[in-house]
């Protein structure tokens, strides 16, 4: 039996079987789990609806505080009769829209003396005694009777007297209570999409104060919950039935005030209820459905098993193929696989086999070359540099005769620049061949940027090419051979002005990058094709028809012996751009 036919089997097998205990168990168990999460949902929005009505309520604690410390309040000595009590009061009023229905002030007596409303200017407020008190910022606020009617809670503190010791009256301020039912019924945090939840509001004696408007006509005002309703805990659930949801089950979860900052709370607590018939109305749709899942699963496990054994073989198929026509020499690239784990694993192993391989024939390729450069230098080293250098001074005696003619003495100047040039040609090769060992000491980069460019200055400014310098103003020192790094330079350089046209630019940065210092060369002649970039640094690579393709080769070697790398990329502007990366070290 092959391969595939047994994955298919193995997984047909398991996978029916899996799916049908799973089905059963997803029945039996999604009931109580997602009566869990909700009961977890409620008490978070029951937290959450809560500590929103402690910041309300601190917030509008903070505001009476705060005013009734005002310079302005000292108005009351005058008993306002400028009205800039008054004033300030309905500015209050108007700026907090609507949060505050009343806000005045009232005298030792008791008469209302200032107020945002003119109509109750000089009543005798009668005596309300307090619901509730707090102590805030060491002032004694009061909290008075709700007004349920007219969705309105007072509250008051006194008005010390800022120049001598007693009290001058008393700030009321009408909150409107309806911003609770407001935030009651608003859309509660963390709700379940298409739940109907219902928030309440009860105070320390279990009274009802506030409800979402859901359940306007449903509870009376001040209607005390059930004595044996568990809400004692800080927090948590509990189901029970509702006589306003015809005694259906609910589900409700509650929290207990904890305040907020300096504020202590009152004791209240938020209930958030649920109707069971909203929260496990999907239980009994599942339970609909499951018939024709496990139809559907009969059918697609079948369709899937066959995909997935072909999905495992097949690859296996192609690398066993591909590892035949390897071993034969019929193919050198390994098939591209969708696959992944362990088989992914070995593809991509194949693949770096082969792109080792790759590399290695490329660096075989790169040593024979410097094999041949070698034997080129060693053979023009004896052979060339003597006949040369007679050659050279045979040409430097005939030119002190005085009587060269004119072509005779164009002549000898060819031969002196020739040979000048061919004694480069033989110096590049002997350096490419037997390169130097560096002599490294600490040397300062932008010191031997600077030294180099002032060498060739005089290049650029032949051909009218404008060569700048953008150094970082951060000195950084490097572990190098400065005569060495003054050939990289002085070889890029003079490169990228040989490749610039007049009226050009070379523009040479430094900056520091991850430890090490950039340098970049840039230059605005007509760059290299992206299909040449990997041939640049190739021994006898050029493109200039007196080049002889060994400077750049040189420039590797040496960048590569002190440990750096170098790359070609474009110039956004039009042209090429050398990179060189050294390690390095700041310094003052």
């Amino acid at each position: 039996m092959t391969i595939r036919y047994t994955l298919l089997i193995s997984y047909l097998l398991i996978s029916l079987t899996s799916v049908l205990l799973i089905t059963l168990m997803i029945f039996a168990h999604l009931r109580e789990t997602l009566h869990t999460e909700i009961e977890h949902k409620l008490q978070s929005q029951a937290s959450a609806v809560m500590q929103h009505i402690d910041n309300t309520l601190f917030e509008r604690m903070q505001n009476i505080t705060t005013w009734s410390r005002l310079d302005m309040m000292q108005e009351i000595r005058t008993r306002d009769v400028d009205k800039r009590l008054s004033q300030f009061l309905d500015q209050l009023h108007v700026g907090y829209d609507g949060v505050y229905q009343q806000l005045f002030v009232t005298d030792l007596k008791r008469e209302i003396i200032a107020s945002s409303s003119q109509p109750l200017l000089g009543q005798q407020l009668q005596s309300i005694p307090a619901w509730l008190k707090m102590t805030l910022n060491n002032q004694t606020l009061s909290l008075h009777p709700l007004d349920i009617l007219n969705k309105r809670l007072y509250f008051s503190i006194p008005i010390p007297d800022n120049f001598q010791a007693g009290e001058l009256g008393t700030l009321y301020a009408g909150f409107d209570w309806d911003e609770i039912f407001r935030l009651l019924t608003a859309p509660l945090p963390l709700d379940l999409a298409n739940a109907t939840n219902y928030a309440v509001l009860v105070d320390d004696q279990r009274r009802v104060i506030a409800h979402s408007y859901g359940l306007q006509d449903k509870i009376p005002a001040f209607a005390a919950l059930p004595a044996d309703w568990p809400i004692q805990a800080n927090s948590g659930t509990f189901s029970t039935q509702l006589k306003i949801f015809n005694n259906n089950e609910v589900l409700i979860g509650y929290a207990q005030s904890n305040g907020y900052r300096n504020f202590k709370g009152f004791g209240w607590r938020v209930l958030i209820v649920q109707p069971n018939e909203d929260a496990f109305a999907s239980i009994w749709q599942l339970r609909q459905t499951l018939l024709l899942f496990l139809g559907l699963a009969l059918l697609l496990g079948t369709i899937i098993s066959l995909w997935i054994s072909a999905k495992i073989a097949n690859p296996i198929i192609k690398l066993t193929e591909f590892t035949r026509d390897f071993m034969q020499g019929k193919q050198q690239t390994p098939p591209v696989l969708k696959a992944s784990g362990e088989i992914a694993e070995l593809n991509r192993q194949f693949s770096q086999m082969i792109d080792n391989l790759e590399q290695s024939r490329q660096d075989v390729i790169r040593v024979a070359k410097l094999a041949v450069i070698g034997e080129m230098a060693a053979s023009m080293a004896h052979e060339v540099r003597t006949p040369l250098g007679i050659l050279r001074s045979s040409a430097q005696m005939l030119q002190r005769e005085n009587q060269l003619s004119e072509v005779g003495e164009e002549m000898l100047g060819f031969i002196l620049s020739e040979s000048e040039r061919l004694k480069e040609l033989v110096t590049t090769l002997l350096e490419c061949a037997r390169p130097k060992l560096p002599d490294f000491a600490e040397y300062d980069i932008n010191a031997i940027i600077t030294h180099t460019c002032t060498l060739i200055t005089s290049k650029a400014e032949d051909k009218n090419i404008s060569l700048t310098l953008v150094l970082s103003d951060q000195h950084y020192m490097s572990y190098c051979d400065r005569d060495q790094l003054i050939q990289v330079f002085l070889n890029l350089i003079i490169n990228a002005i040989q490749h610039t046209p007049s009226n050009g630019y070379v523009t040479v940065k430094t900056q520091l990058q991850s430890g090490q210092i950039h340098i970049k060369i840039d230059d605005t002649g007509a760059g290299v094709p992206n299909e040449l970039k990997a041939s640049v640094f190739d021994p006898f690579f050029t493109r200039r028809e007196s080049g002889i393709g060994l400077g750049l080769t040189v420039v590797q070697q040496i960048v590569l012996a002190h440990q750096g790398k170098i790359f070609i990329t474009d110039n956004p502007e039009g042209g090429a751009c050398f990179h060189v990366l050294l390690q390095a070290k700041a310094i003052n």
